[in-house]
């Protein structure tokens, strides 16, 4: 069942105040949650992996193409899974969410993009 516009409110008010009080808690728990949840993707993948790679071989063996063809969409999916889990994420900081509560500030931007956009208007700025 899903929160109510209300209690989704009071429940991002509460994650504000937790993220203000303590980051370092906050930081620790977000690094849990994020190594349990990247080991468990790249065990996933891997075998997905080996998974493709035998219904390839079971279909080359038997002459059922479409069995090679499922086991390379299998492989190739795995692969884009890991990579996805091993990818840095651009998240948002403990630090940009405390600015984020202060009024007048926006929080900055962070990833590469956006700094690639900041270097490029600091050199027109500069000409």
């Amino acid at each position: 069942m899903p929160l109510s516009e209300h209690e989704q409110r009071l429940l991002d008010q509460i994650e504000q105040a937790l993220y203000a009080e303590d980051p370092k808690f906050v930081s620790s728990v977000r690094s849990v949650r994020a190594r349990s949840h990247l080991r468990r993707s790249i065990v996933l993948a891997v075998v997905g992996v080996i998974l493709g790679l035998g219904l390839v071989l079971i279909g080359l063996i038997s002459n059922l193409i479409v069995l090679s063809v499922v086991g390379f969409v299998l492989v190739v999916g795995s692969c884009g899974l890991c990579v996805k889990a091993i990818r840095p994420r651009a998240s948002i900081s403990v630090a940009s969410v405390a600015e984020a509560g202060r009024p007048g500030k926006a929080p900055r931007p962070t990833g590469l993009r956006s700094r690639m956009e900041e270097r490029l208007r600091k050199r027109f700025d500069e000409n």
